[in-house]
């Protein structure tokens, strides 16, 4: 199977668990929305709850400034891909259901 979006390993809470890059989805759904606005209206409108479904790990980006990167959950993931409501978001939603089969 083709990787649509790359799934890493990462601790939430206690358990480690298959994550997903937000900006690595959000790029692959082609959302008109600005990340991190899109994102953070996501994250409110669903109720999702850091340390639970996300992660927020500090960076800094290329030009040496501070940046958010959020892993999800493979289910937050999936949900996100379902409500976007479009083909990419189907395509995406039954490649991490695929993955989880594996």
């Amino acid at each position: 199977m083709n990787d649509l979006i790359r799934i890493d390993q990462n601790q939430i809470g206690r358990e480690t668990t298959q994550t997903v890059n937000a900006r690595d989805l959000w790029a692959f759904l082609e959302s008109g929305q600005e990340f991190s606005n899109w994102i953070q209206n996501r994250i409110g409108k669903y109720g999702f709850i850091e340390e639970q479904d996300f992660l927020i790990i500090l960076s800094k980006n290329a030009m040496g400034r501070p940046s958010r990167e959020f892993h999800i959950s493979i289910d937050m993931a999936k949900q996100l891909a379902m409500v976007e409501n479009n083909y990419k978001g189907s395509q995406a939603r039954q490649y991490f259901i695929d993955c989880e089969k594996k």
